[in-house]
């Protein structure tokens, strides 16, 4: 993958809908060739899908947390079970340190919330953040370039 793979997949998380002659003319390339190398990274799985980025609040699901969850390993299987059925959880990690599992999810209101909780708390220990608001929503690693340093 060069840079301008990098560049054709930036602009394609900006916005997957952006149309192949856009692109081209930002990479200094023929849309065919544009065409060409995106079905390349689809091919090779580093373009894994498009999807339409969605703001929960517009839904009514004003409430988001991340919940920290510490799962006994034979609890593991029902624990997954019961987060896949949610349709609150957007996001559930396995994870080291000192909790075991780190789930994102949205709410509409703390009655939905508090009673997801009293289900997952079923299962081990939870420590819950609610955010106020995001200092980055969402981006792709490796197509940020880093900030610049700042010499002392």
């Amino acid at each position: 993958m060069d840079e301008i793979d990098k560049k054709i997949l930036s602009l394609l998380t900006e916005n997957a809908r952006i149309p192949l002659k856009q692109i081209a003319a930002q990479v200094f390339l023929s849309p065919p060739a544009v065409s060409s190398r995106i079905e390349r990274l689809e091919r090779s799985g580093v373009i894994t899908g498009y999807r339409a980025s969605v703001a929960p609040e517009k839904l009514g699901y004003h409430i988001v947390a991340f919940i920290n969850v510490v799962l006994h390993p034979e609890r593991q299987q029902d624990f997954c079970g019961c987060v896949q059925q949610s349709p609150y959880v957007t996001e559930c990690y396995h994870v080291a340190g000192s909790f075991s599992m780190l789930i994102k999810a949205c709410f509409p209101d703390t009655h939905r919330m508090d009673s997801f909780m009293a289900r997952i708390q079923k299962f081990g220990e939870t420590q819950t953040q609610i955010v106020f608001s995001s200092v980055i929503e969402r981006r792709e690693p490796g197509l940020t370039p880093p900030p610049p340093s700042q010499s002392q």
